[in-house]
């Protein structure tokens, strides 16, 4: 039977199953997140040419006119890895649509990095893209396991994190895409997020859990997308998390898209031009 089968038979629980540990990446190798020769004490390594902190490349792509806003793309991996590559037609389709986007990785397990510093990442992401981009609103975009990193930076940025060497900027809207946000029904496969399990350190589970903190900012925006034939992460995630988010008073949209499974949620033919369209609404709102 294959990995993607068991995980439609026993629902959350087969969350920690090796399907979604490979399967919410977003296609090709990891690249290294190597962070290279250790800094001098006292000060923060500098990013290299790409990167957005030591070890952590960022792509930017530009439209051909002034762009309306950037949008963060944040790959899924399972919180074991965090593969861009797959990301690229997306990236595309969104510039070509007038938005500036900017895709980046994150450090995983695989790199020996757990909670906060995947949350982290993301926020200091934000603030590079609100450099890179200046004055215009920033989009937060994650998959899968991006999207419970997404929606944690979105409604709690302020991380207090010193190694970022951007001016904080906190995100605008936030986009989940196939998002396992309730990290306490992932069947322990969270474990790679926080590196103990939650009997262990229940504490470090409800800080890393977005459903903590969603009467925070209230005024940000959140776009949810699931795809009723996602058999790795089921939509029940997406539901309670939409009911958490709006009982905080959050604008909530909640888009279930038929035939449409977890590796094809964000593909440009599935979702670029929804994207496309809930951002331009929300700036004009």
């Amino acid at each position: 039977m294959s990995p993607t089968a068991l995980l439609g038979m026993v629902g959350a629980a087969g969350l920690a199953a090796t399907a979604l540990l490979t399967g919410c990446g977003s296609g090709g190798e990891s690249p290294s997140t190597d962070a290279g020769p250790t800094p001098s004490a006292g000060a923060p390594a500098a990013p290299g040419p790409g990167e957005y902190l030591p070890g952590l490349p960022a792509s930017v792509g530009l439209p051909t006119g002034d762009p309306t806003a950037a949008v963060v793309l944040v790959p899924g991996g399972g919180w074991s890895s965090a593969d861009p590559g797959g990301l690229a037609p997306l990236a595309a389709h969104l510039t070509d649509n007038g938005l500036a986007v900017v895709t980046i990785t994150y450090g995983t397990s695989g790199t020996d990095a757990y909670y906060p510093r995947p949350v982290d990442d993301v926020a200091c992401a934000v603030a590079y893209a609100a450099e890179q981009v200046p004055d215009v609103p920033v989009v937060l975009v994650g998959h899968s396991a991006g999207a419970q990193l997404v929606a944690l930076a979105g409604l709690v940025p302020d991380r207090d994190d010193a190694t970022c060497p951007y001016q904080p900027y906190p995100a605008d809207a936030v986009v989940g895409l196939a998002g396992p946000y309730d990290v306490t029904q992932t069947g322990g496969l969270a474990e790679n997020l926080f590196g103990v399990p939650e009997s262990e350190d229940p504490e470090l589970w409800r800080d890393g859990n977005p459903l903590t903190w969603t009467a925070e900012r209230p005024e940000v925006p959140f776009l949810l997308v699931h795809g009723e034939d996602d058999r790795d992460v089921p939509m029940h995630f997406t539901d309670s998390f939409a009911t958490a988010l709006t009982e905080g008073g959050h604008d909530v949209t909640v888009e279930k898209l038929p035939d449409v499974t977890h590796m094809s949620v964000f593909t440009p033919e599935v979702v670029g031009d929804l994207l496309v369209a809930w951002i331009t609404a929300e700036l004009r709102s």
